[in-house]
């Protein structure tokens, strides 16, 4: 890997469109660009937590590619967030604990327009884990958006998370539907979820309604429709590492199955052998993949 004096680094504070600050790093080539990526991380994590973050950061700029990494605000288990007003600065609980899905839809406009006041206008959106989720959820739900293709890693099953780690979920959700309408949305509830995370009220409906846009890559229960993203027709790339704690599948059959309910003609899937959820020890062979991909995709 070279150094990164072949690279350009910053530290910027972007706001969402309901004014959320949301810290980010700019990994920028020195010969100037309009292209970039763009990382949305899962639940619980932030803006550098994994490895391949560092990886990508110092090689998408080697390929042309400007890469931008920022915490949504549902990283960390919990968090202060700082959100701007318009008489100025305030306090907001957040962090993984209180995530909204659909408030992503905030979060990443707010960092596309921002990158776009840059001068970027080749856009890729790349999430990991949860972040596939929430892409998928912004890119139905924003008719006009400017992105032009996806990189969606760990594509995890939510509904097999919940299956598998949290005992009569469904009994919770409707307790968790109560304490929203008693007023008690914020306050948590007695029961975890996986990684050991606490979680709201809200939170908690949020995964579980009927209605969820948390429950998208439902492998586990292939008769289940894959929300919002079985309606993209961008160009994307899905990789999957071999062993993903939150697939619940064998990752073949669980590759097979995103292909059958994409409607792009541009879809390609990949497995990484012995690979784990966050591809530790194996970020270089991801990055590679990836960068081969987006060769292809101009």
């Amino acid at each position: 890997m070279k150094q990164a004096g072949d690279i350009k680094i910053s530290l910027h504070k972007i706001y969402s469109t309901d004014g959320i600050e949301l810290d980010s790093i700019l990994f920028e080539p020195r010969k100037k660009t309009k292209k970039i990526i763009i990382h949305v991380h899962g639940k619980e994590g932030h803006f550098i937590q994994n490895h391949f973050v560092v990886i990508m950061g110092n090689s998408y700029p080697l390929s042309g590619y400007a890469f931008l990494t920022f915490n949504n605000r549902g990283h960390d288990y919990m968090a202060d967030l700082i959100k701007k007003t318009s008489t100025g600065y305030i306090w907001q609980q957040g962090g993984s604990m209180f995530d909204i899905l659909e408030h992503a839809l905030f979060d990443i406009q707010g960092v596309i327009d921002y990158i776009q006041a840059l001068g970027y206008t080749d856009i890729t959106l790349q999430g990991h884990s949860l972040g596939p989720h929430k892409i998928c959820y912004y890119i139905v739900n924003t008719p006009n958006h400017s992105v032009l293709r996806l990189i969606l890693f760990t594509t995890a099953d939510v509904r097999y998370q919940f299956d598998s780690s949290v005992p009569d979920w469904q009994k919770y959700s409707l307790i968790a539907k109560r304490m929203i309408d008693e007023g008690k949305g914020q306050d948590l509830m007695p029961i975890r979820l996986w990684s050991n995370c606490p979680i709201s009220a809200s939170s908690f409906w949020n995964y579980t309604n009927p209605d969820t846009n948390c429950f998208v890559f439902n492998g586990t229960h292939p008769e289940k429709e894959y929300k919002n993203f079985n309606k993209i027709t961008l160009p994307i790339l899905v990789v999957n590492p071999e062993h993903d704690v939150a697939t619940g599948i064998r990752q073949e059959k669980a590759l097979q199955l995103i292909k059958e309910r994409s409607i792009s003609k541009h879809i390609e899937t990949h497995m990484i052998k012995d690979a784990v959820h966050n591809f530790l020890g194996k970020e270089n062979e991801l990055v590679a993949l990836i960068t081969t991909w987006l060769k292809k995709s101009q």
